[in-house]
């Protein structure tokens, strides 16, 4: 749960350490000492107290060794061990790592995160190209440490699942299964038609050609995946080459009937 209260604000050292790394970054110790003018010893207290809350991490393991080894001698009594790690709290020694903020990670605090599963709910598989209708997404670089986050938690999948474009590219587990039986399934000649304003006008967005304006009254038909045919500005325009045939057919699909008919079978062959 996120933090409340005093948890979220502590008071002393505590607060000061958490304001020296949310206005400085990744911070070492010295740094620390230096920018909250503490002495050595309460800062590493309360690095340690806000490491138990989970509010920060370290990029190293040398704090957790000198937590555990310099801390008493024998009889729980502070031996030269501990009293040599004090003397040397100030020093930078080999390995000594640096001290971070955690990110929030519920959804409810990360308005990234929510855009991030609602854009794969309705895309399936979001990569940069694919977001340039989504004029209110958030810019790739904070997106993409949200999908990674979830692909850890194994919420998602990373890959490369369409081919021609580069880079990173993050899908719903379902949607890799629906493209992979798509995949095997062969070209039957069907026609659908959608709105120009529905998420699947990727017209000039994955498929070569101008893009066809998510207007109210625009049209898009595919055939086998493929635009054959568009209705912009109430004007049929032909997509992608299609011959004379399928976009003779499409056409008839570019006004919507009285009966809201989307589909249109190819007919058979004598």
């Amino acid at each position: 749960d996120a933090p409340q209260g005093e948890e979220l604000n502590p008071p002393g050292a505590a607060g000061e350490v958490l304001e020296v790394l949310s206005r400085r970054g990744a911070c070492f110790l010295s740094d620390m000492v230096s920018g909250t003018r503490r002495l050595p010893v309460d800062v590493e207290e309360a690095l340690w107290q806000l490491a138990a809350t989970g509010r920060i991490t370290s990029d190293g393991m040398e704090p957790l060794r000198r937590r555990i080894q310099g801390n008493t001698g024998n009889n729980g009594r502070p031996g030269r061990r501990a009293a040599k790690t004090r003397r040397s709290l100030l020093r930078r020694p080999p390995g000594q790592g640096r001290w971070s903020l955690l990110e929030a990670v519920d959804p409810k605090d990360n308005p990234t995160e929510a855009r991030a599963r609602q854009l794969l709910l309705r895309y399936g598989i979001v990569f940069p190209e694919l977001l340039a209708r989504e004029p209110i997404a958030p810019r790739w670089r904070e997106l993409v440490t949200v999908l990674r986050r979830l692909e850890a938690r194994g919420e998602i999948r990373g890959g490369r699942f369409v081919s021609g474009f580069v880079g990173e590219q993050f899908a719903l587990p379902e949607a890799v299964e629906s493209l992979r039986a798509v995949k095997k399934q062969e070209p039957n000649g069907q026609m659908v038609a959608v709105s120009a304003c529905d998420p699947l006008n990727v017209v000039g967005i994955l498929t070569p050609g101008d893009r066809v304006p998510a207007v109210l009254g625009n049209r898009v038909v595919y055939r086998d995946g493929v635009p054959v045919a568009s209705l912009e500005s109430g004007l049929p325009v032909r997509q992608s080459n299609a011959d004379e045939l399928s976009f003779a057919r499409a056409r008839t699909l570019l006004h919507p009937s009285p009966v809201g008919e989307l589909l249109l079978q190819p007919k058979a062959v004598s």
